[in-house]
């Protein structure tokens, strides 16, 4: 029940902060917009957004979760901030500092909805998309790799998920006993759910040999 209405509070805060961002955003003022950001995370988090510079995602996620009831929430609500600040910092042509925004913002997003067990509303898929997207020309971490392919997985983006297990796979080749076992989940699904999930089981079976043939 706490959870539950923290997170309906938690939301309904996050839609009027990110008015306030775009109306700032659209005026070029930026400094207002990230001023807005750090104002959201003392209130919704306790915490300056800027303390989450010196941290790795790991230990923001660590230090979110000391409440056991509420680290989830609050680790969605970090990455919708951190993912608005990114897109600040790219406009005041902060590129690295965008860049470690985002991948920690794509850590927090995705084990938000992992830890959950399903997406917190309707903008968290979207939200993990645009940043995984902006991401797309940068060498991520393979443990972020790692989230991707089981937040896919859950949000039943099957195409993505086989996308995230071979960037895996290429640092990670040990991970191929995870990928047969995400193949053979997928031989249980329907033509349809495959489909939906942008997946043919032509490319499941190809893709299960392929495996199979790493793992000798």
């Amino acid at each position: 029940m706490i959870e539950r209405d923290y997170i309906m509070r938690m939301i309904q805060m996050l839609v009027q902060v990110l008015a306030k961002i775009l109306f700032f955003k659209k005026g070029g003022q930026y400094p207002e917009a990230l001023n807005e950001i750090q104002k959201a995370s003392k209130q919704i988090l306790g915490i300056e957004l800027e303390i989450f510079r010196k941290l790795s995602d790991f230990q923001i996620i660590d230090f979110l979760s000391l409440d056991v009831s509420l680290g989830i929430p609050k680790c969605y609500a970090a990455g919708i901030l951190l993912k608005e600040e990114a897109a600040i910092l790219d406009l005041q042509g902060k590129a690295a500092e965008s860049i470690d925004a985002r991948l920690k913002s794509l850590s927090l997003l995705t084990e938000a909805a992992i830890e959950k067990g399903n997406p917190l509303d309707s903008d968290h898929a979207s939200a993990v998309d645009v940043v995984a997207g902006k991401l797309n020309e940068v060498d991520l971490p393979v443990h972020i790799h790692k989230k991707l392919f089981r937040f896919y997985e859950l949000v039943r983006e099957y195409g993505k998920t086989k996308d995230a297990l071979f960037e895996i796979l290429e640092k990670e080749p040990s991970f191929v006993e995870e990928g047969i076992l995400f193949y053979e989940r997928l031989k249980k699904k329907s033509d349809k759910e495959l489909t939906e999930g942008n997946l043919s089981r032509k490319e499941i079976e190809e893709s299960l040999v392929k495996l199979q043939r790493m793992k000798q």
